[in-house]
C-alpha cells in the first residue's frame, strides 16, 4: 500500500477546515458592538494595529476605535438599536456592548458625540460613556458629549443623565439642561438650562444625516428647544470649523461651548 505524502496529507486537512469555517466568520476572540451605518469621509477604525477605511455596514467589534477626521462624521449603530453619531475630528472606543445583557461602556477619547440610547431595562443594566475626567451614565435617553482641553460637557435632550468626575461625585442632568466638568477631581458644575443656540450647535455638530439605520428608539415629544434644535440641523448646512487634535498637531484652542465651532 502507498502511503500518502505529508503535503497531501497538510493540504486535504486545510481544504476540510475552510469548507467546515465559512470565510466570513469574525476572527476567534472578536465581539460584536454593532455596525457603521452612515459615514462622511474621512472616517477610520482602528483595530489593533490595524487601521482601515470605515464604510456603511463596516463591522464595528469591541475594542474598535471609530475615528473621525477634518470634518467627518460617522453614525455606529450598536446591536442593542442605539446609535452614537459621532462628531468631526472626534476618536471614540467601544470598550464593550452586549445588548442581551444591556452593558455597554464607550471611551471618548476626544471630540463630541451625540446618543440615542434605547431604554434600558435588563437588572444591572449598564450605558456609560467615559473620559479621561469623567462619566455619563444613561437609562434611555437622548444626549450630546463633548471632552476637548479636558473640559467635559453634557447637553440633554430627552430624558436624564448622571454626570460624574472620577470620585463619584454626580449631577443628574435632565431634559433641556446643559453641564461641564472641568476637572475630574472637581465636582460637576450645577446643570442650567441650555440655550437655543447651544442645543442647535450641539445638533449640528454631530449631525450625520436623518435617517437611521437598525431599531434606533421611537419617536418621542419635543420641547420647543428641541423643535430649533432640531430644524436648524436639518435646515443649516453641517458646518463645523476642524478641531486640532492631540499628538502632533499644535495644541487645539479652549472652547467653554463643546457643541460649537470653536
Amino acid at each position: 500500500m502507498k502511503s500518502r505524502s505529508p503535503f497531501l496529507i497538510a493540504l486535504t486537512v486545510l481544504l476540510s477546515l475552510a469548507i467546515l469555517v465559512p470565510p466570513d466568520v469574525p476572527a476567534q476572540g472578536t465581539q460584536r458592538a454593532g455596525q457603521i451605518s452612515r459615514a462622511i469621509p474621512e472616517v477610520a477604525i482602528a483595530r489593533g494595529a490595524q487601521n482601515m477605511p470605515a464604510l456603511v455596514k463596516t463591522m464595528v467589534d469591541w475594542g474598535d476605535a471609530v475615528r473621525t477626521g477634518d470634518g467627518g462624521r460617522a453614525r455606529v449603530a450598536l446591536d442593542d438599536g442605539s446609535v452614537l453619531n459621532v462628531g468631526s475630528s472626534s476618536t471614540l472606543m467601544v470598550t464593550q456592548h452586549n445588548a442581551a445583557s444591556q452593558q455597554t461602556q464607550i471611551e471618548l477619547t476626544y471630540g463630541r458625540v451625540r446618543s440615542q440610547v434605547i431604554k434600558q431595562s435588563k437588572p444591572n443594566a449598564k450605558f456609560e460613556i467615559h473620559t479621561a475626567v469623567g462619566v455619563a451614565g444613561v437609562v434611555g435617553t437622548d444626549f450630546f458629549l463633548g471632552y476637548m482641553n479636558d473640559l467635559f460637557q453634557i447637553i440633554v435632550f430627552e430624558g436624564h443623565v448622571k454626570f460624574c468626575n472620577l470620585d463619584g461625585i454626580c449631577v443628574d442632568v435632565l431634559a433641556g439642561q446643559i453641564a461641564t466638568i472641568r476637572d475630574g477631581h472637581q465636582p460637576p458644575d450645577q446643570p442650567g438650562k441650555a440655550t437655543p443656540s447651544e442645543l442647535t450647535e450641539a445638533a449640528v455638530a454631530t449631525n450625520v444625516g436623518l435617517s437611521f439605520t437598525g431599531n434606533a428608539p421611537p419617536p418621542h415629544h419635543f420641547t420647543v428647544g428641541q423643535i430649533i434644535a432640531i430644524t436648524a440641523a436639518v435646515v443649516i448646512p453641517a458646518v463645523v470649523v476642524p478641531i486640532v487634535t492631540h499628538g502632533s498637531h499644535p495644541a487645539p484652542v479652549v472652547c467653554k461651548n463643546l457643541a460649537a465651532a470653536c
